[in-house]
């Protein structure tokens, strides 16, 4: 797809940030039809495994069925209980936490509580969702007619392939809100204008004049040489909506982010690295990645309530810096049928 990235390319409306309603029908159009990174497929290795989790208001279980992932709906198909309200453990079948249906781990109805034999429990399967897995990393899907995970990718399987990520092993795992409209974090992460302004220690270290994010259909892959002139070695790639992943010889940060509502995101890092990393190499990778976040935060966040304000007046992007800001709100508009 052609992305405008010429001078007279137009922020959208501050409205488009704000509005419950614009939010909801993103949910669906975007977040319900997208994989979303959720883990690693480590977390859920064991038979029994889940791993529950709410994905832009949608709630997801995926378990370990003797082998086969599976995913499914969170939802009791009786009146809409909580089939595990735990966001992680091991369990034989699901049994919902409101009346006590039973299902199979393959999301069969087993045991309509005191109901007898006035349900058919084949009519009352537990509605899935999609799962996959790609070199060591989980997916879901809410829509179960998805493309296939390694299509959806594209070129970031191109420009990993160099990566040995099925070896690194998980050390670390942070969970982290604000209050900042999705789109505002994603364009945000999407240019390194802001690097001299919002991340000093960053800007000490790599030549941000030279940050350089080329387009790759969905897929963005960013670029910046450090100071001392040599190019940072490592790969940044980014997939709509809402996949990050920061890649190293020695490691990897997962970055996955997805919205709680209108005007809140949630950002999940997962850290992997390769057995025998020293662990102050991974502390301090990991320390590096929370400040860099906690300045974005404070930035994604003063930039809401300006949108919030009702002062906040369409803008430009620039050519040379925000090619991938224009990205995401294409690809959004696009999803969303144009509007």
């Amino acid at each position: 797809m052609a992305v405008d990235t010429t001078r007279g390319h137009t922020v959208p409306p501050a409205d488009t940030y704000v509005d419950p309603v614009r939010y909801e029908a993103e949910r669906r159009a975007v977040f319900a039809r997208e994989w979303t990174a959720v883990g690693t497929a480590s977390q859920v290795a064991a038979p029994g495994a889940f791993l529950a989790v709410w994905v832009a208001g949608y709630p997801l279980v995926v378990v370990n069925d003797a082998g086969t992932l599976r995913a499914f709906q969170n939802v009791c198909r009786h009146r809409s209980g909580p089939l595990v309200d735990e966001p992680s453990g091991t369990c034989g079948r699901f049994v919902c936490r409101y009346h006590g249906w039973a299902y199979a781990l393959d999301g069969r109805l087993t045991s309509a509580r005191d109901f007898g034999a006035d349900v058919d429990a084949s009519d009352f399967s537990l509605t899935s969702a999609s799962v996959d897995t790609w070199r060591g990393l989980l997916f879901v899907a809410v829509d179960p007619t998805e493309p296939d995970l390694a299509a959806w990718l594209g070129p970031v399987g191109h420009h990993s392939a160099t990566f040995p990520m099925e070896s690194f092993e998980v050390t670390h795992h942070s969970s982290h809100d604000m209050e900042a409209n999705w789109k505002v974090y994603a364009e945000n992460y999407q240019e390194g204008y802001h690097i001299p302004l919002v991340h000093p220690g960053l800007h000490r270290q790599i030549d941000s004049a030279r940050y350089e994010v080329e387009v790759d259909g969905p897929v963005t892959v960013h670029r910046a040489p450090t100071r001392d002139g040599a190019v940072t070695e490592g790969a940044w790639l980014w997939r709509f909506p809402g996949l990050a992943l920061n890649l190293y010889p020695s490691g990897l940060c997962l970055e996955s982010y997805w919205p709680l509502g209108p005007t809140t995101t949630r950002v999940e890092y997962t850290f992997c690295f390769a057995p025998g990393t020293p662990a102050a190499e991974a502390e301090g990778a990991v320390a590096s990645s929370a400040a860099i976040l906690d300045e974005d935060r404070a930035i994604c966040e003063a930039v809401q309530r300006n949108l919030a304000s009702g002062l906040a007046r369409p803008g430009v992007l620039s050519p040379r810096h925000e090619c991938g800001v224009a990205l995401v709100q294409s690809l959004v508009a696009e999803a969303l049928g144009g509007a």
